[in-house]
């Protein structure tokens, strides 16, 4: 029992000792000098700034001041060796402090360079140029129908001449003019003064004329008129088709009539065109001779073969498509 306790006291005090060992090393920097292996961080921090200032060649630049740092910081070695740390601390930082100052730069002496003489006095202004013309032309109105009129007006200043293009020629510089074109016209004002030339233009628009009002088919007679292939005279079979034609047309004295021919397909396109009109205008002659309208009211147009109304490929449908159909249209 009695050498368990003495153990246990034993263990006591080495963690006792062992304890104060990390509180006095707190703080401290691992530093070996002498015999002593921890120092507090102010003196190898001052002998690290003595160290700096003589790489930097300190030590020949201001040789005094250097030996006197170096000097503190041995001295604060041997008053911290003397048990007398805080002084030791003081004086390290010190040493410090020396080294860190060493060999201050010199103020560059300010060299004041006398005032410059005065500028010579600028050249009198050069005279203003001539104001350079203006121009503005316009057209009231700016279009027109085909046949009317309207009025050009301009303007200037600061010009000596101006002239319109379009065969107006010289003008004033200030005016109006009524001008008719045919159709739509840029005119074109150019001026001239000291200061330059100008142009202005504008656009008179010519309205296009109004397009034909749409013709309407107010009756339509399909004459069973066939003519013979490449053949556009009226065969004496169909007389009696054609005296319905004359009894239609009758019906509607003054109106316009247009009398369209058609073919079939046999033959080149250019030739049934060709055909088609001879069989139109051979029903309009018929028509005219037998007094069923006068002849400025009938107009033959021919279509070819692109209008058929049966099939080209039997006797029976180019029969068929071979034909005359008789519009009345309105006036």
């Amino acid at each position: 029992m009695r050498t368990r306790s003495m153990s246990k006291g034993i263990a006591v005090v080495g963690v006792s000792m062992f304890l104060a060992v990390l509180a006095g090393c707190a703080g401290l920097e691992y530093a070996p000098k002498r015999t002593i292996l921890y120092y507090h961080k102010e003196l190898p921090a001052a002998e690290r700034a003595i160290e700096a200032a003589r790489a930097a060649g300190k030590d020949k630049g201001c040789p005094a001041e250097f030996l006197a740092a170096e000097k503190a910081k041995d001295e604060a070695y041997e008053i911290y060796w003397s048990c007398r740390t805080k002084e030791g601390i003081a004086k390290a930082n010190e040493a410090a402090a020396m080294a860190k100052a060493l060999c201050p730069a010199k103020p560059v002496p300010v060299v004041v360079a006398p005032p410059p003489p005065p500028p010579p006095p600028p050249p009198p202004p050069p005279p203003a140029p001539a104001a350079a013309p203006t121009v503005s032309l316009s057209a009231n109105p700016p279009a027109i129908d085909p046949g009317k009129c309207t009025t050009l007006f301009w303007s200037s200043e600061n010009a000596s001449g101006a002239s319109i293009d379009q065969g107006i020629g010289g003008v004033a510089k200030s005016g109006s003019r009524q001008v008719c074109p045919a159709a739509t016209t840029l005119y074109t004002i150019s001026v001239a003064g000291e200061g330059g030339s100008r142009r202005a233009s504008t656009t008179v628009t010519v309205n296009p004329p109004p397009p034909p009002a749409p013709v309407k088919v107010i009756d339509r007679l399909v004459v069973h008129v066939n003519f013979d292939t490449d053949k556009s005279t009226i065969r004496k079979a169909d007389i009696a088709e054609m005296q319905k034609a004359i009894a239609f047309v009758r019906k509607y004295p003054g109106y316009s009539i247009s009398v369209e021919g058609h073919t079939d397909s046999v033959g080149t396109d250019k030739y049934n065109q060709a055909l088609s009109e001879r069989r139109a205008a051979a029903v309009k002659k018929y028509l005219v001779e037998n007094g069923a309208a006068h002849t400025d009211k009938i107009k033959p147009v021919g279509y070819g073969e692109t209008r058929p109304i049966a099939g080209n490929k039997t006797a029976e449908g180019k029969f068929q498509n071979r034909r005359v159909e008789i519009l009345i249209l309105s006036e």
